[in-house]
Parts: C-alpha cells; structure tokens; sequence
C-alpha cells in the first residue's frame, strides 16, 4: 500500500467514513488539490439521487459521517469533499484571502461530477458550507441543484459587533488567535472527539475573519431569488448570530421555508439523538416532497 492509499485508509478509519463503495480523487484546484470523496449506497450509482455535501469552517468530511450514512441508508449518493485548507485538502491552512476561493472550488468539483455523467443534484451545507451553497445560488442560479438545504448557516457570527470593531486593531499586532472550542453540539461524546481531533484549527486567522467581513457585504447585496430552499437552524447555536442570519436569507431567498430546532445547537448534524433525528427527517422529507 503506497503512503496515499494509507493515508486515506487512516482517515477513513479514524473518522467511522464508508468505505464499501467509494470513490477517491484528487481534484485540481489553483496550485493544490481538494481530497474529493463519492460514496454510493449500492455499486450502481443513481445519478438522480446524488448529494453533494459541503462542511463548516475547521471541519472536514469525517467530521459528518453520521449524516453520511444516514443519507445512504436512505439510498443517495453523496458526493463531498475537503474545503481548501481543511482536512485533506491543499492550501493554506484555514486562511483565504477572498470567499471567492471557496467558490472556486465548488465549481472545481461541480466540473468534476459532470465529467462523472451527475449532471442535476441536491445540496446540503453546514455552517460555512451552506454560505458557500448560498452564494452559488444567487451568483449562478440554481442549477445543477434541484433541491438546497443549509443547516446553521452563516451570514453573521456571534459577537458580530465586537468582532468586526476588534479585528482591524487586532490585525495591527496579530496574524492569528487561539480558538475557543465552544460547546457547538449538546453531543458530548462528539465535542470530546472534535477537540482531540488532529486535523481540527486550534488557531483563527484574522485574515480569514476580514475575508467574511467582505463576504457578508456582498452577498447582502445580491439580488434575492426564488428558490425554495430549507434552512434548518438551532434555538442554542452560538456559533452564528442566528435570529439575524434567518432574516437575512429570507430576504435573500424569499421562498426558504425555515425551520426551528429547539434545543440545537450549532454542529446539528452531530447533535444529541432527539435533536440529531429531527433535523435527518426534516432534510429528508424535504428531498423527497
């Protein structure tokens, strides 16, 4: 076995991933690559079921597999990959000078599944992932997505004021600070193993935080359109300013059916069992109505 092939056998096997079933490429992005997985429920891929997922800002794939397996017991593919920066993917770790640099690789990966013959999915993104998605869609429409679910998504996040008042000054002496691993999920188990987690952040970039400073500015400005998507967010997530976040994706997206997780925090996808089933039933019925 070559270092590559460990190297992915012990994130697979770290992280409880799929691995019956399960495609791995490299896909080129700028000078680096972003690690891209293809995981189907059977050997026959159902390029009508397929769902492209996108995770939040220090995780990666793994960080989600329980979300993984669900959607396959549920019969979808799912399509994932590392952001740059993040998990197994190249770049620069956690930084990005533009939130253009997540677009990009997006569409990276986008040209990759039509080259594998997957020319319409859903998508499904947490936190960051889902400003990802949401800034595809109001910059390129909807298409190749039938169907888009964000969950805990970003806009604005917590302490937004004092973030956005501190960072310039902050900027003058620092380059970066150390993360305060907040109690994202009521998951304790989870939140044990995320800590302990070697490719997690343990520093945040200041630049990273001026590059969400632009981000949140422009895609303010863009205009709404109508597309009806889901927006699944935690009444106990102190991650993102939340009430704030549900209203500025309503008027961005005036057709989103929004829907209250009580008790959630910000890691849904990883939360306590009663929580965790209630946001996997309402995705799923929302995919199949």
């Amino acid at each position: 076995m070559d270092t590559e092939s460990k190297t992915i056998k012990k994130y697979v096997d770290n992280y409880n991933l799929p691995s019956d079933n399960v495609k791995y490429e490299w896909v080129k992005y700028d000078d680096s690559s972003l690690f891209f997985q293809l995981f189907s429920p059977s050997q026959t891929l159902d390029r009508k079921k397929t769902i492209l997922f996108l995770h939040g800002f220090f995780d990666h794939t793994g960080t989600n597999a329980p979300l993984i397996w669900h959607l396959l017991n549920q019969g979808y593919s799912v399509a994932a990959f590392d952001l740059p920066g993040h998990g197994l993917s190249g770049g620069e770790r956690f930084k990005v000078d533009s939130f253009q640099q997540y677009q990009n690789a997006l569409e990276s990966v986008l040209e990759t599944l039509m080259k594998r013959g997957i020319t319409e999915l859903h998508g499904v993104g947490h936190s960051t992932g889902g400003a990802i998605l949401a800034d595809y869609l109001l910059t390129s429409g909807p298409a190749p997505f039938k169907k888009v679910c964000l969950i805990s998504p970003l806009i604005r996040s917590n302490q937004w004021w004092v973030s956005k008042l501190s960072t310039p000054l902050l900027s003058l002496f620092r380059e970066e600070l150390p993360r305060r691993f907040r109690m994202n999920s009521g998951n304790t188990d989870f939140m044990k193993k995320l800590k302990d987690d070697p490719l997690q952040g343990k520093i945040i970039s200041l630049k990273w935080v001026g590059a969400m400073f632009e981000w949140e500015k422009k895609l303010k400005a863009k205009t709404p359109i109508d597309h009806n998507i889901l927006i699944l967010q935690g009444t106990e997530d102190q991650t993102v300013d939340w009430k704030h976040n549900l209203e500025a994706y309503h008027k961005l997206f005036p057709r989103a059916k929004r829907m209250l997780v009580y008790e959630g925090s910000h890691h849904l996808i990883n939360e306590r069992k009663e929580q965790r089933t209630v946001v996997y039933d309402l995705l799923i019925k929302y995919l199949i109505d």
